[in-house]
């Protein structure tokens, strides 16, 4: 996660686990589908997961993928500890390079088979940055690699706007998220948290040179996209 401007009321290591799940509903699912689409792929040896902090991504590719190389970036040092801890629990640890970097900074001299951006685009303030970011994932995969993206997403114009903010409050506060909590999170959109629509975050991804993009899970204002650089056979 990207946590440098992470404004979900800044949770601690201690508890981050558990509140994630209290906001996002089916949070485990956007990460145990990724890995099942994945044995679709001949060739996923090399991760790139950026915005790694927390560890979901390598604990579940972990458990999937034992033998591949992994390279985890977050911006943050105590998130990225976090995620060393998830992981303790695998039997084969899988090999990782912790990389401490801000994702706006980030220059990637490998080519990957396989990226992961999970919850992260929407705290990029400008479209230019989230543009600029997408590109260097692309450019940071090889041909006919795949990115995994998930995102909140949603128009803060529109009057559906609304009713979507009102439906997942309901969530929340039946997950046992506090009243004021939700508030803070409420009040974060255009201050912390940047959402696009999902036709422009589709438009951005054919930019950066991805051919098929597809959905692949849908909770609230968060879509999960499975996207190919370039032409491929599954």
């Amino acid at each position: 996660m990207y946590r440098s401007i992470y404004s979900w009321d800044s949770p601690s290591v201690n508890t981050y686990q558990q509140s994630i799940r209290q906001k996002i509903i089916g949070y485990d699912l956007i990460y145990d589908m990724m890995a099942s689409i994945l044995h679709n792929f001949t060739a996923a040896n090399k991760f790139l997961v950026v915005g790694a902090g927390g560890g979901q991504e390598l604990l579940t590719l972990g458990k999937s993928f034992p033998s591949a190389h992994f390279t985890a970036v977050d911006s943050s040092k105590e998130m990225l500890e976090l995620a060393a801890k998830q992981i303790e629990s695998l039997p084969h640890r899988p090999t990782i390079m912790w990389v401490e970097k801000d994702l706006l900074s980030l220059r990637v001299n490998e080519v990957f088979d396989v990226v992961s951006c999970h919850l992260v685009l929407h705290f990029i303030k400008s479209l230019d940055q989230k543009r600029t970011m997408l590109q260097k994932i692309a450019d940071s995969l090889k041909e006919n690699g795949v990115l995994f993206i998930s995102s909140i997403n949603a128009d803060l114009t529109s009057q559906t706007f609304k009713h979507e903010l009102c439906y997942w409050r309901s969530s929340m506060l039946h997950n046992g998220i506090g009243e004021d909590h939700w508030q803070r999170f409420e009040q974060s959109f255009s201050v912390t948290t940047h959402p696009i629509n999902l036709e422009l975050l589709i438009n951005l991804l054919k930019e950066a040179g991805f051919t098929t993009i597809l959905p692949y899970f849908k909770t609230h204002m968060i879509d999960a996209l499975v996207a190919i650089k370039g032409e491929t056979t599954i």
